[in-house]
């Protein structure tokens, strides 16, 4: 298995006030920040509320599962069109993990017609064959990070992965997810949000079991 790390709200926090510090310092001053979603909207939130830039829009982009590439292709979906044209862009992300993400999103904003584009992300991993103007922190090593906006997404689907049967339970389900949260560190109300979306999860998981069917 993978190595786990969880990111908590009070380092996002953090690290997103690093940021947005490391971008002013800079001496940039975006006209637009763009987020890639659904990873990248929290830190593109705060950093334009400090960076006091109204103009904010999302591209979505198609490419990970957990802790695996869906796509060996980024696919890219909902550009602000007739948003970005002449004008000086942030594309944020929270993380560049192979890059291929923030590499395809760039290549289809430059099709808009930017004045220009400057990236920035909270983690940068080593394995990145692109490097964003701007990070919070670098990884001397690739571990699986996950943060608090997808947290019960990651916890599920790794039970899921560890249980290897879609026939699993929303009893059994709930009983590794917690475990595993626990494992991790994770703090808070973790159950009873658990419980209420555990559901959700083990009927889509059912559907897609049928559907290959």
């Amino acid at each position: 298995m993978v190595e786990v790390v969880y990111i908590t709200w009070k380092k996002v926090i953090r690290l997103c006030y690093r940021l947005a510090k490391k971008i002013a310092n800079s001496g940039y001053r975006p006209e637009v920040v763009v987020s890639i979603m659904r990873g990248g909207v929290v830190p593109a939130l705060i950093v334009s509320d400090i960076l006091n830039v109204d103009s904010f829009y999302a591209l979505r982009v198609k490419h990970w599962g957990i802790a695996e590439e869906v796509y060996p292709v980024p696919i890219i979906e909902q550009l602000p069109q007739g948003r970005v044209e002449g004008r000086r862009v942030l594309l944020v992300d929270e993380v560049a993990d192979t890059g291929k993400t923030l590499e395809a999103s760039i290549k289809e904003l430059a099709k808009l017609h930017p004045k220009e584009i400057r990236t920035a992300v909270l983690h940068l991993k080593p394995t990145s064959v692109v490097i964003p103007n701007y990070y919070a922190e670098k990884l001397d090593k690739w571990v699986w990070l996950f943060y608090p906006w997808s947290l019960v997404e990651t916890v599920v689907a790794l039970a899921i992965k560890e249980v290897g049967d879609s026939k699993v339970t929303e009893r059994q389900l709930l009983e590794i997810s917690l475990s595993l949260a626990k494992s991790l560190g994770i703090r808070g109300p973790i159950s009873s949000v658990l419980k209420t979306s555990i559901k959700y999860y083990v009927l889509e998981t059912k559907a897609s079991s049928s559907n290959t069917n």
